[in-house]
């Protein structure tokens, strides 16, 4: 069955920390939708900037590219990696110079498809009738050792390195290699973005149980953000979530229109290839002129 971006819901909880750190957003513009999730890295000073820099280079990308965009994968790659730029720019302007970091998961959804990056532990799942179809594999030192097969994922959960990330954006001034990821959609389908602060104080049949209960997604979305940090207490991380769930395509009542001909379809895809490089065109120019301030 076709389906199309339907009810969305997120939280954010400050947990035990004296700051909240994390920060999400969810952009649409008709059936074309970009979730954000980014949680900035504590051990770094300014990590809340980090993130919102993330959030405002989703939104500032977004708004900028015709839609439907016609490649995910090189969407996401160079959203994240101009992220990353203007948080080490950001950095370099503070007195004295400073390095934030933030963790990074973005998704793009259109045409019953979800595309996804992600650069560190903040993940992403999909999930689909009461299980996890897929999910992103943390940028961390104790994956790679699960990995590796040196510790298994019981010790996992109680290493005492489980927090170190082995990427970010901010920090080395080259861009970060960022994972992708790719899954069709169907009706009913729940994408699921979250920080650390959420799947490292709960088990997946928590979430799965509270996002496919009878609750609005509202409501199972906040009760998994107090559940967590009520498990968490007293040593809470901040906890962030973002939820977007697939409804099903209305059929149209309207009169199906006319197929278009090779040549008009071919004249659209060259019409909208126009229109992201003459955006991106704008972007380098804009950013040059910036440079030379």
């Amino acid at each position: 069955m076709s389906a199309i971006p339907g009810e969305s819901a997120h939280s954010s909880l400050i947990g035990d920390r004296k700051i909240n750190q994390d920060r999400c957003i969810l952009v649409q513009d008709e059936d074309t939708v970009l979730l954000g999730l980014a949680d900035g890295m504590g051990g770094h000073p300014r990590g809340e900037a980090a993130a919102q820099v993330l959030i405002d280079t989703c939104q500032h990308y977004f708004d900028r590219t015709p839609h439907p965009i016609l490649n995910p994968n090189g969407f996401l790659t160079r959203l994240l990696h101009k992220a990353h730029e203007n948080i080490i720019a950001f950095g370099y302007d503070q007195q004295p110079a400073i390095d934030p970091r933030t963790t990074a998961v973005a998704c793009l959804i259109q045409k019953n498809i979800a595309h996804w990056a992600h650069a560190g532990d903040s993940r992403l799942y999909l999930l689909r009738e009461r299980r996890v179809l897929s999910k992103t594999i943390d940028h961390s030192y104790v994956e790679r050792l699960k990995q590796q097969g040196v510790i298994t994922a019981k010790e996992q959960e109680v290493h005492p390195q489980r927090n170190y990330v082995t990427r970010c954006l901010g920090g080395s001034l080259n861009s970060p290699e960022v994972t992708l990821g790719k899954q069709k959609l169907e009706a009913g389908d729940i994408l699921l973005l979250c920080s650390d602060g959420l799947w490292g104080s709960i088990t997946e049949t928590d979430i799965l149980n509270t996002l496919f209960s009878n609750l609005p997604l509202s409501e199972a979305v906040h009760a998994l953000a107090e559940q967590a940090a009520h498990k968490a207490f007293p040593d809470s991380d901040n906890i962030t979530l973002i939820a977007l769930k697939m409804a099903a395509q209305k059929k149209s009542a309207q009169k199906p229109r006319q197929t278009e001909s090779p040549e008009t379809a071919e004249e659209s895809n060259l019409a909208q290839a126009i229109a992201e490089l003459q955006n991106a065109i704008n972007n380098f120019e804009t950013e040059t002129k910036q440079e030379k301030k």
